[in-house]
């Protein structure tokens, strides 16, 4: 095994002690954020601070399953959430600031009334979308954010009170005032007892000194990111089986209904397919194909001759079944199978 490839853990049981220790504890900034390196930063000479590499933070990432009425400027999500708690397990101090009024939205429709009501109605950070999570017991969900109890206190009701206006009563029974990222109380108990230890103040310092990070959240650009993430919403809608979409597709499911069988007369159902079969292959139109049946049967018993001595005089077919015109012998084949002969049973 080479040098320093041992895992994690086996590092964590080194003894260290007197100045070293203390080096350890006090000096050694890289081995605290080095985490931070496999997530795409890397230490910018010129500020002296770890960096995204390629100043790829500012960019915009489409890919989300939200439409965003307004961001709160304090927020630091991206760094608080996926880098600090995912990467150290701490929940950072901006974390437990944050409040949020919550609920569960019915349906496809429920969600497209709510994002209007906070772009139009709600001056207030909010967001709106489908929940990907797979530990999140409800297809769609609306956030509201505050910076303190008292906040979300008072926007608790003035959230309740709109859903109440525009919503089914059961979606309005429930919203909830919670505290922070549901992924935190998870893995770290109830929000009542979050609080910060010596070691895990001393880490997020010296995140806050070393991890050049932007400051405040960039806006999503609605005109673009908003009617990609509602036809994402569709797609998802038609996923669930939630068919509250249709008003918004013209009343067209977004994928065509297989044709059924079970529920038409045998005969009239072979007659059918060899028709459309005849159509497909050669261009030529059912109306074609039925004046030609009935010609024939019109001449034959007009001259008292039955359809079979018809057929075997004048080796003209007179119904689907006889092939000429590749009716493909559906009376007496199964099409589901027609070409499968070759192969023996059990192959």
């Amino acid at each position: 095994m080479s040098f320093e490839k041992s895992g994690p853990r086996i590092y964590k049981t080194m003894q260290l002690d007197g100045e070293m220790h203390r080096m350890a504890k006090e000096d050694d900034v890289i081995s605290v954020l080095s985490p931070f390196e496999g997530q795409g930063f890397g230490w910018n000479a010129a500020i002296g601070q770890l960096s995204k590499v390629g100043g790829s933070d500012k960019y915009e990432v489409f890919s989300t399953p939200w439409c965003h009425a307004r961001h709160l400027n304090t927020k630091r999500c991206a760094l608080d959430h996926q880098l600090i708690f995912k990467l150290y397990g701490i929940i950072p101090p901006r974390c437990m600031s944050c409040w949020k009024t919550c609920m569960a939205l019915k349906n496809f429709d429920e969600l497209m009334t709510w994002q209007k009501v906070q772009t139009d109605e709600m001056n207030i950070p909010a967001k709106c979308g489908i929940e990907l999570r797979d530990y999140t017991p409800r297809h769609y969900g609306a956030y509201h954010y505050a910076g303190s109890l008292d906040e979300g206190v008072e926007m608790y009701e003035f959230v309740h009170g709109l859903a109440k206006k525009y919503l089914s009563e059961e979606t309005a029974n429930s919203v909830i005032l919670k505290r922070a990222c549901t992924e935190f109380e998870m893995e770290k108990g109830p929000s009542t007892h979050w609080h910060l230890g010596e070691e895990e103040e001393r880490i997020l310092n010296l995140i806050e000194t070393y991890v050049h990070y932007p400051t405040g959240l960039v806006g999503q650009n609605k005109a673009l990111a908003h009617p990609y993430v509602k036809l994402k919403w569709l797609l998802w809608a038609h996923h669930n089986g939630d068919f509250s979409y249709l008003p918004y597709n013209g009343n067209k499911k977004l994928f065509p209904d297989v044709v059924t069988y079970h529920d038409k007369d045998l005969q009239s159902m072979k007659h059918d397919m060899a028709l459309l079969s005849t159509e497909a292959r050669h261009g030529i139109s059912q109306q074609i194909i039925q004046e030609y049946l009935l010609g024939t049967s019109k001449f034959a018993k007009d001259h008292d001759i039955t359809m079979d001595k018809f057929a075997t005089v004048f080796g003209i077919p007179t119904k689907p079944a006889c092939g000429v015109l590749d009716f493909g012998g559906f009376n007496d084949v199964d099409p589901n199978t027609t070409g499968e002969a070759d192969i023996e049973p059990g192959e």
